[in-house]
């Protein structure tokens, strides 16, 4: 058994962060229904975001945060839409929704709207800079709202460059993997209550607690954005190679310095006056770093690979995206696998960020999403809508 088998959730959100949650509680075992509207998530246009095919029969960009879902498509904006959304959820387990909050309110369906007729329900929320403050109904997307506001993209560049360019979905799916989290932990406590709750993740939040680290360097004076000589100390920092790839160092530990200088062939450097001590080691991490830098322009990086790995010594070559998909690491692990539509469409998926016992990472499926409403009928049928009622409202273009 699955760990959220049995669970059923009812998803109304677009985009990334909601949908990759809703995909993250589907490959756990729940049964999601990913509620469109008429004219569907506009994901589903954004194909050329990735440089995704987009077919009749595929769409990877659109499937990597909705696979394993089912859709319904249902026009809100209609008393018999709106009540088969109602229908849908005093059925569900879980609500989740990145809409925001003055939609929801119009429509009914935020949480202190819900919680008195549907008590037991989970009600989840993507919020883009918080449920307080005088900025909370701001538009928020993961490149303005994590990337940018929490200086990600200001701090993280090189000094006197310009902000790093971030990838799309960075921010979404650290929301994702979050806020999956908090759903499991209200389903647990509903479990011993009988009583659902109230859980939401922001954008902004999800970017403060990943930078963690990075502000708490920055409330202590650390100067930002640095180069690669205004690093912790040299044993922590990027190298590139005579062939032009890189690696990154992490000999933190300097009780293991003597051995690296010996490694890479330089075993004068552990005697140098300027790297002898500890103390000194880290105040003249600028000098090592530029000496560092000359050493290993000497070979190419797949050389200082194999010398560190002999050693043991703490590192990793810096890959390209290109690469990670087929990295036999990542393989082994099952994080990736590969997929064909029936046209003949191929795309590489990412499977979800935890492994659990009960379900085999190599047999995860992959239900494709389909077109607009393409398990509209039959989920109506299940809450007990006959033919005719279901004619009539396609008809009425009250579903799709």
């Amino acid at each position: 058994m699955k760990p959220l088998e049995g669970i059923k959730v009812v998803e109304l959100s677009t985009m990334l962060a909601g949908p990759m949650t809703a995909r993250i509680l589907a490959e756990w075992g729940a049964d999601v229904i990913k509620v469109e509207s008429m004219n569907g998530d506009p994901w589903r246009l954004q194909y050329g975001t990735s440089l995704s095919p987009c077919t009749e029969a595929a769409n990877p960009n659109f499937d990597m945060q909705n696979i394993n879902k089912r859709f319904v498509a249902l026009n809100l904006r209609t008393k018999e839409g709106m009540d088969a959304m109602k229908a849908l959820l005093a059925r569900a387990d879980v609500f989740l929704t990145n809409y925001r909050l003055q939609a929801l309110e119009q429509m009914g369906l935020t949480y202190d709207q819900l919680k008195q007729e549907l008590p037991g329900l989970v009600h989840a929320s993507v919020l883009g800079y918080g449920s307080e403050g005088e900025e909370k109904n701001r538009p928020g997307y993961d490149y303005t709202a994590f990337c940018a506001r929490t200086g990600l993209l200001g701090d993280l560049a090189p000094a006197g460059g310009p902000p790093v360019m971030a990838i799309a979905g960075f921010g979404d799916h650290s929301v994702a993997m979050a806020l999956a989290g908090g759903v499991a932990a209200a389903l647990f406590k509903k479990s011993k209550t009988g009583l659902g709750d109230k859980v939401d993740v922001s954008l902004l939040q999800a970017g403060t607690f990943v930078l963690t680290c990075g502000l708490l360097n920055g409330f202590n004076g650390r100067e930002y954005p640095r180069d690669r000589y205004n690093c912790a100390h040299a044993g922590s920092n990027t190298y590139q190679g005579k062939d032009g790839e890189w690696l990154y160092l992490a000999v933190v530990d300097y009780r293991r310095f003597r051995e690296f200088c010996q490694a890479i062939g330089r075993p004068e450097l552990a005697e140098d006056p300027r790297f002898s001590t500890q103390d000194a080691y880290y105040k003249n991490k600028s000098d090592l770093t530029r000496i560092l830098d000359g050493v290993f322009l000497e070979q190419p990086i797949s050389y200082w690979d194999a010398i560190l790995n002999e050693h043991d010594l703490p590192h990793e070559v810096v890959r390209h995206f290109k690469e990670v998909p087929y990295d036999p690491q990542v393989q082994a692990n099952h994080y990736t696998y590969f997929h064909e539509y029936s046209d003949g469409t191929k795309t590489v998926f990412t499977n979800g960020p935890v492994h659990f016992g009960s379900i085999d990472p190599a047999t995860i499926p992959c239900k494709e999403s389909g077109a607009v409403g393409c398990d509209t009928a039959a989920i109506l049928k299940e809450l007990g809508y006959d033919d005719e009622k279901i004619a009539a409202m396609y008809e009425a273009k009250e579903i799709r």
